[in-house]
């Protein structure tokens, strides 16, 4: 009969199933565990380390303990070589999950006596004690939790909390990783996280697709943001996204490897599976395929390769001279990038900031193609111009001479743009005295009333610009920009103007021209700012220059959006109405000082000038100020 010994000494040898149980749960035990093995002969003793029963290896061990009785007793049941079978005690909860215990008594002893077959699976240790999910250094979110991915209300209530937690973190603290196979790294960080398994962190099913089998490797994830802000686009990526990543966050590093040491020029606090420990040195191992164990039902045993690769991605930590910028130092809310990280991007500043012969030829070539399209009223032939100019390059090394405000890259971009400028207007004048035409097409006239929303897509394109030459795999939208922000057209036409000696062209469209050319350095300022390429104190005074010039282009860009508004008014008024049986048509205003209206007025009759004049009053009266009419007559049969 199963009974509850109080001594290993009242075991029963011959018996081939034991159970090993909390001393503090016997009541629990007698009432509810015992029933449920009526019918299978056990051997029953209280757990005590120091007293283990002297089982043969092979036999069947049950144990009914917590989370702390476990870690003591697995490196034991790993060395007498017993099959342990895992049942749900309440404070079972770390490896509960790790080897997917079913929460229920009697389902947990049905996947243990008659379901589970004995898989042999790995232990992680960190310095001598099991890990069952993970080790977390230093400061970081709650990234507990294992399973499935949760649903978005789950997801906005865990991002609602780490975001409070995340952004009470203070600074990164140094720290020196070693892999088993000797690669070391010098860095600093946010805080490590170890696991053995993919799932068993939240934070690893929001980054890596692995679910780290019984390869005998462990995953260590190095957390280095450079700034609150890239914490902030994590977390909602996160949320939003909710599953796994295609890569790494550009501040995560990843190590896959058999053995890490991990230590630091100070004491190491780390949560063990929950439990805070403080250390000088932490040493990770992986044990593979140590603990013969009945898997639970929730747990999948994949065979992992016996030989699996050690994976070393780290090349977004910071090491060198960001390393020294960051250790120890208040994390700041936007990213200061150090000279190593953006020296490509300033060298090619640097040659763009040059009047090369290139940039001669092609300015030369994309404003005589523009003129050539202006003058055919060819969108197609202008939109090449487009393409053709190198005008951004010289504009987006000004922006980052302003951040950064270096001299020498601020005089040469200044000189390679305007001489540009003064080649541009050249040849546009000097082809308006080589075509004998003088008629402002539609596309001509389309670069004479630069407003406000000229301004707006200098802005963006500003930014689309400045942040394609800061990220090379977007450098191919750098086409895209050219065509948004047209920088010489409007300079073509100002040149036209200049040709033809008409003063309101050459002003009108080299408005158009400053508002692009000013809107491209505010937002290319800014842009490199929050990508971390100056500290805002350097370049405050540039950006209100920046700032103060466009503000000076905003003037008469808010009387031509007026104005614009105001004639879009006047036409949503007029147009499709009914007066005295005519309907009016196709409204549009015509430049000029007064109202200049041109309509189409459809009427079942001839119209004589009386009637015409009538419509005209009624319009006057409807719109409350004279109007110069412009209209057509058809007659409707």
């Amino acid at each position: 009969m199963t009974h509850v010994p109080d001594d290993p000494a009242d075991q029963l040898p011959d018996l081939s199933l034991g159970l090993l149980f909390d001393p503090a749960a016997e009541i629990e035990v007698r009432d509810t565990l015992l029933p449920l093995l009526a019918d299978r002969p056990a051997q029953v003793v209280s757990y005590r380390l120091n007293t283990l029963p002297d089982w043969p290896a092979g036999m069947t061990v049950l144990t009914y303990l917590n989370d702390d009785q476990f870690a003591e007793l697995a490196p034991e049941a790993v060395a007498r070589q017993w099959i342990i079978g895992l049942l749900p005690h309440p404070g079972l909860n770390q490896a509960r999950r790790c080897f997917g215990v079913a929460p229920r008594l009697e389902h947990a002893l049905d996947d243990a006596l008659n379901g589970a077959k004995e898989g042999r699976v790995d232990l992680l240790y960190a310095n001598s004690r099991p890990v069952f999910n993970s080790v977390v250094i230093g400061e970081m979110f709650s990234l507990s939790g294992g399973g499935q991915s949760p649903g978005f209300r789950t997801r906005l209530q865990r991002f609602l909390s780490i975001l409070r937690s995340g952004f009470g973190i203070q600074q990164l603290h140094p720290y020196t990783l070693t892999t088993g196979k000797d690669k070391s790294l010098v860095t600093v960080a946010l805080g490590i996280v170890i696991v053995k398994k993919g799932h068993a962190s939240l934070l690893f099913r929001w980054i890596i697709d692995d679910s780290g089998g019984n390869d005998g490797m462990l995953h260590a994830l190095i957390l280095a943001p450079r700034s609150r802000m890239e914490i902030l686009r994590f977390l909602l990526a996160a949320l939003i996204l909710g599953g796994q990543r295609e890569k790494l966050p550009p501040f995560v590093g990843h190590i896959k490897t058999a053995a890490l040491t991990v230590t630091s020029s100070r004491p190491l606090d780390y949560s063990q599976d929950g439990a805070w420990i403080s250390a000088r040195q932490l040493e990770l191992t992986v044990a593979p395929k140590t603990l013969r164990l009945l898997p639970g039902r929730r747990l999948d045993l994949q065979e992992g390769s016996p030989q699996a690769k050690e994976i070393y991605k780290v090349q977004g930590l910071p090491v060198g001279e960001s390393r020294t910028a960051l250790d120890s130092q208040p994390l700041p809310w936007l990213h200061r990038a150090s000279t190593e990280e953006f020296k490509d991007l300033y060298l090619a500043l640097r040659d763009n900031a040059h009047p090369s012969s290139a940039y001669l030829t092609l300015m030369v070539l994309s404003t005589l193609l523009a003129c050539l399209g202006l003058f055919a009223n060819s969108a197609p032939v202008i939109i090449g111009a487009m393409i053709l100019a190198p005008l951004m390059a010289p504009i987006i090394s000004l922006a980052m001479a302003v951040v950064r405000q270096d001299g020498n890259l601020l005089a040469d971009s200044l000189k390679t743009l305007i001489l540009g400028l003064l080649l541009a207007l050249s040849c546009a004048a000097a082809m308006t005295w080589v075509i004998p035409l003088h008629s402002v097409t539609s596309e001509i006239a389309a670069r004479l009333n630069p407003t406000l929303l000229d301004l707006g897509i200098a802005l963006v394109s500003g930014v689309v610009g400045a942040y394609a030459h800061a990220r090379e795999e977007i450098a191919r939208s750098l086409a895209g920009v050219a065509i948004a922000v047209a920088l010489v057209p409007p300079l073509a036409v100002a040149g036209i103007g200049l040709g033809w000696g008409e003063w309101m062209v050459f002003r009108n469209s080299f408005l158009l021209f400053l508002t692009n050319l000013f809107g491209i350095l505010l937002a290319g300022n800014l842009t490199f700012l929050l990508l971390g390429f100056g500290p805002f104190r350097l370049a405050q005074r540039g950006l209100l220059t920046a700032l103060a010039l466009v503000g000076v282009v905003s003037v008469p860009l808010s009387v031509g959006f007026t104005r614009m508004v105001e004639q879009n008014a006047i036409v949503r008024a007029l147009e499709g109405q009914e007066i005295a049986g005519v309907i009016l048509r196709e409204a549009a205003l015509l430049p000029g000082d007064r109202l200049h209206l041109s309509i189409r007025l459809l009427s079942p009759t001839t119209l004589d000038r009386a009637d015409v004049e009538r419509v005209k009053r009624a319009i006057e009266s409807r719109l409350g100020r004279p109007v110069t009419l412009e209209a057509t007559i058809v007659v409707i049969l």
